[in-house]
Formats: structure tokens, sequence, C-alpha cells
């Protein structure tokens, strides 16, 4: 077995034991050689040397509500104390038209319970009352009934769970008039009824099972991308990329939606074919590239890369992973290892999508199998950049398990991410740089790493207003008179 539930007795911890396929206890086997210690509760001793799934400093900082608060706004969700702040809650008292609960395990939403209080807004009548009563329980959501409150209300509550370094937990999300979602309570030892113990259970023997699986896979990682760019006109006004492009295809647009729900197709978006090797999925980029410059015949439109290069208008450099285990280690080692020197040479504006874009953990679920990691800023300002990025996302993913540093597990590295202060990560990002270099993989990829290595640690920002184009050598930039950076492909 790879993972052992750690505890001291708890009613819930026995309870789980009793159910779990893994082994428990209140204290390690001599000579244990698992992987993962399941902490549950924060009454018993750390073991700082095995890697941790809950851990005990975590469980303790969102015990308080004022820390819990505080870094979950530093993520970008909303809680009561920060509306309150903004000038957007001024009820007293606060009043909800639902209430959730939602059981977190691991990146996966187990139940969710709802708690519709619309009636209460309006108790005109005792009819009114008497219903608002009887519907005042929570009550279970079934999968097939999930609403898109409660969709939302599962999103916000994983976020909240990942956001304060736990991996499980029981979150309370209330939905005000306003349609603002807000994270009310989080618990990270939450109390359990008889379904509860049985979701957790099978969920943490579920997890045991792909731990086991991921540890014995081979097959390196599939690795995909569909990083975004911006189109300007010489008068600096954005022209939509839907002038040119369809939803669909290798080059495509993409969608940016505005309050009230409209959707608007600024966003031109490259699509090129995977690969396990990152240099032939350079090569494949390039290729995108090369067709979006014949499908937008417009030469004078400048495309931009970064984060923000026109505010309003976010900007995503996506990485797809496939052929590997979607699991909060490897999250938490593309936020330290990836997402964090990239801080180091990103733009002025690039940091403005955060924490709205940009957040750390922000992944999505694909169809084929695999997901999205969704953190990072379009990286496309040069070819040496793209490359780094690709052979660090796949070194990485092969190989997550033997990075075990974590400094965002700091509130103050978390809050140097999110301002984007290079000076207070630059010693940080080199001591992660040295765990990179010990890999095995990394000397397959050492000629681009290295130069990215001295990139980054240059912290020479990219220029977000800067065509990428030429960089890339990409029409009109790839005639003899035009100036470029030399590109290797």
């Amino acid at each position: 077995m790879e993972s052992f539930l750690l505890h001291a007795q708890e009613k819930e911890a026995l309870e789980l034991a009793d159910l779990i396929q893994i082994p428990s206890g209140t204290k390690l086997p001599d000579h244990w050689e698992g992987r993962i210690i399941i902490h549950w509760g924060a009454a018993h001793d750390e073991w700082p040397q095995k890697q941790a799934l809950q851990p005990i400093r975590a469980i303790l900082r969102a015990k308080s509500s004022t820390k819990r608060d505080d870094q979950l706004v530093l993520h970008g969700l909303k809680t009561l104390a920060s509306l309150k702040k903004r000038g957007l809650l001024k009820d007293a008292p606060v009043t909800f038209t639902h209430k959730y609960k939602v059981a977190v395990f691991h990146l996966q939403t187990l139940i969710v319970y709802e708690k519709n209080e619309t009636l209460l807004l309006s108790e005109k009548t005792l009819f009114n009352q008497r219903q608002a009563n009887a519907s005042s329980a929570y009550i279970e959501v079934l999968p097939d009934r999930a609403t898109f409150h409660v969709r939302r209300a599962s999103r916000e509550a994983v976020k909240a769970i990942y956001a304060l370094g736990l991996d499980y937990g029981m979150v309370t999300i209330g939905v005000l008039p306003t349609g603002h979602t807000v994270v009310l309570d989080v618990d990270p030892v939450p109390k359990l009824n008889g379904k509860l113990t049985q979701l957790f259970a099978q969920a943490i023997d579920r997890y045991e099972l792909a731990l086991s699986k991921e540890l014995q896979r081979k097959e390196r990682v599939m690795l995909g991308t569909d990083p975004e760019f911006l189109l300007l006109d010489p008068q600096g006004q954005v022209v939509f990329a839907d002038r040119f492009l369809t939803r669909k295809g290798e080059v495509g647009c993409d969608a940016i939606v505005l309050s009230g729900h409209r959707l608007i197709l600024p966003l031109a978006e490259l699509r090129p074919q995977p690969s396990r090797d990152p240099r032939e999925l350079a090569r494949n980029l390039l290729s995108a590239m090369q067709l979006a410059a014949r499908v937008i015949p417009d030469e004078s439109l400048a495309w931009l890369s970064g984060g923000m290069p026109v505010g309003g208008f976010p900007l995503g450099g996506h990485i797809h992973f496939s052929r590997c285990w979607l699991n909060g280690q490897l999250l938490r080692a593309l936020d330290n290892y990836l997402a964090l020197p990239l801080i180091l040479i990103e733009g002025d504006t690039t940091g403005q999508r955060r924490p709205r874009y940009g957040f750390l953990g922000d992944f999505r679920k694909k169809s084929h199998g695999g997901f999205e990691y969704r953190t990072l800023p379009s990286w496309m300002h040069s070819p040496l950049i793209t490359r780094g990025v690709f052979a660090l996302a796949v070194l990485i993913a092969d190989n997550y398990w033997l990075l075990t540093r974590q400094p965002l597990q700091d509130v103050d590295i978390q809050a140097a991410y999110y301002s984007g202060d290079k000076q207070r990560l630059y010693g940080v990002v080199a001591r992660l740089w040295q765990d990179l270099e010990q890999l095995k993989g990394y000397e397959v990829h050492a000629a681009v790493l290295d130069r990215f290595r001295v990139r980054i640690l240059s912290m020479k920002s990219w220029n977000e207003r800067e065509d990428f184009r030429k960089a890339w050598k990409i029409a009109p930039y790839n005639r003899k008179e035009a100036i470029e950076e030399g590109i290797m492909l």
C-alpha cells in the first residue's frame, strides 16, 4: 500500500478505518515505505520527510476564520468580509437565495447538500413562513438535478480546498441575491454521517488505486496546448478574432464572458497537434502560427501574447496533459516549478489577469481523459520561452513525485506570486531550479532548459505590446529586411 491514514483516534477516523482498504493508525509502522500520509485531524505528529494529503499546518491555518478568509481572498474567492470591505454587501442580516454544503476529497466533489432560502426573503404570509421552515434543512442534490448554482458551488468548493493547501473538507457556500457566490466556511476535519463516511472511504480507496497505478506508469506524458493571442490594429484598437476565424480548427477564436453572461469572441487561439516530445510540440505550434498568418491576411495587425496586453482582455497559455493522473501533487508541482519561475520574466501588465485568471491550481478536466492546466499566461513572446515552458512541463509531469519542495504552501510566497514580486521570489526560484537539475530527465532537454534558466534568472520582463511574430519569423517578419530574434526549432 502506498498510503496510510494517520489519526489520533477521532470518531470519524475510526469509522473510516473500518471501511477503507489502506492501513491506518495513530503512528506509522516501523520501516513503512509507502508514499503518502493521509492526515485526519491535527492532534498527532507530522512527518515532514513524508509527502502528505491534508498537511497539518494547513488544517490549523484553515481553522482560523481570519487567516482562512484572507487566504481565500488572495486566491480570488469571495467571502462576506471581502464583499463588505468592497462595499458590495450592506444588508444586515445577510440574506441568501441558496446555501450549499459541498464535501470535497482530492479535487473531486463527493456530494452536495442544498438549502433553498429563497422563500425566506419574502415571508409575507404564514404559508410562506411554513414553507420556508420546511425547506430550511440541507437536502442532498442528485447529480442529474445539479443546477447552475450547484455546479458553481462545486467548483468554488474545490478551489477553496486547494487554495487553503488542503486536500479534503466540507465547504459551505452561499449565493447572494446579487448572484455572488461566497465561501462561508471551510471545515478541514468534517463531521461525518453514515453516507459521508462511506463516500470518504470510497474516495480514499480510489485514491490509493490511482496512486499505485501512477507510480507504476512508464509511459511518458502527452502534451498539448492552446495558447491565446490578441490582434491589435495600428491605432491601438483590438480587432476581434472572429472577424477572421471560426470557433473550431487548428487556428480558431475563443470567448470572453462579460457581465450578464454576454459572450464575445475577441481572442485568437492556436491548437497544434499534441506530442510527447516538447520539441515536436514547438514545431507543431510554429506550423499553427504559419497557418494563422494565412487565414489572418491583414499584416498590419500586431499579434500580442502575455497575460493582459490590453486591459480587459486576459490571455492564457493553457497546457494539456494526458496519459497521466490528475492529482494534487502534480498540480502543486506545476504551480511551484513552472508557474512560479515564469513570474520572474512576465511583463508589467501580465499580473493584471490575477487572481480572477491565473490562480494557482487552475485546471479543467477534458473529454479525452486528460486535463488542462490553466494557470499560465500566454508564453509565446519568443521561441526560447515557449520551448522552455514545454520542456519544463514534460519534465515536471514525468518526475513530480521527486519534486517535493512546496514554497507556495507559505502564504507570503502566495502573496508574492499574486502580486508579481520578483525580488521576493528570485531566491525561491533559484532553489527550485536546483531540484530540477537533479532529475535524470533534465539532461534530455538540458540545452533548452539551461538557456531558459538563464532567461528566467535574468528577470528581464517580456514586452506584452511587442508583436511576437517577429521572434518567430512569421510573415511579414520572415523577409530578409526584417530584424528578428534568431530561432532554432
